[in-house]
């Protein structure tokens, strides 16, 4: 009969524990560098432009001009003293508070107006003869107005240079076609680059020359079109 074997325990390693990560909220949080001495003189003279709505409010010297001007009455019934600067532009499309787009009424005249389409349409008229396109810009608007304008004035200069300059090739093509450049045939012109465009009129004027040379060419020869 077998005997049994006894059980044996095997050894093991013993097991090491290993350590326990610290929180990086324990951690010491890292310097913050220094601002250079630039960045200081950069960020000192930084001034935050204006929101919308603070430029839509009017200052309390353009509203006191108006009353001064106005002798505190209702430029709406002439009457009644007035209580309130009204926005001839509304707010709303972005009029600004400033003095060319103020307008005293009193507190029931301002509702009428606000609420009467035609009355407000009447009193725009009357500030857009007065003062001007565009009488509620602040310098704000203008300088962003002149800028666009600059802009596009730069852009016909542009424009103007470049049908000088593709005059001559443009000349040549409608007198051998007997017949107006089309506008996509203008703007196939103006995409070409100006050393492209020179050789391309220099090899149209050899091609024209020698074809007049055979004789067989008359100013009233067209090209199919």
């Amino acid at each position: 009969m077998l005997q049994e074997t006894p059980h044996k325990t095997f050894w093991k390693p013993k097991k090491q524990e290993k350590p326990k990560k610290s929180s990086s909220l324990g951690q010491r949080k890292k310097e913050k560098k220094e601002v250079s001495p630039l960045k200081q003189k950069i960020f000192a003279d930084h001034k935050p432009g204006k929101s919308s709505a603070s430029r839509a409010e009017f200052p309390p010297s353009i509203v006191n001009e108006l009353k001064d001007e106005t002798d505190g009455i209702c430029q709406q019934c002439l009457s009644a003293p007035s209580t309130t600067t009204h926005h001839v532009w509304p707010r709303g499309r972005k009029g600004r508070g400033v003095k060319t787009n103020g307008v005293r009424f009193c507190g029931p005249c301002h509702d009428i107006v606000q609420t009467t389409p035609e009355l407000l349409q009447e009193w725009i008229d009357v500030f857009r003869e007065r003062h001007g396109d565009y009488f509620w810009f602040d310098e704000q608007d203008w300088n962003e107005h002149n800028h666009k304008l600059n802009k596009q004035l730069e852009l016909e200069k542009a424009r103007d240079k470049r049908l000088q300059q593709i005059e001559p090739i443009a000349d040549l093509i409608s007198t051998a076609a007997g017949r107006d450049l089309r506008v996509k045939e203008i703007r196939l012109l103006e995409s070409l680059e100006t050393k492209d465009l020179n050789t391309f009129t220099a090899m149209f004027t050899d091609a024209l020359n020698g074809y007049a040379a055979q004789g067989s060419y008359h100013p009233n020869d067209r090209f199919e079109d």
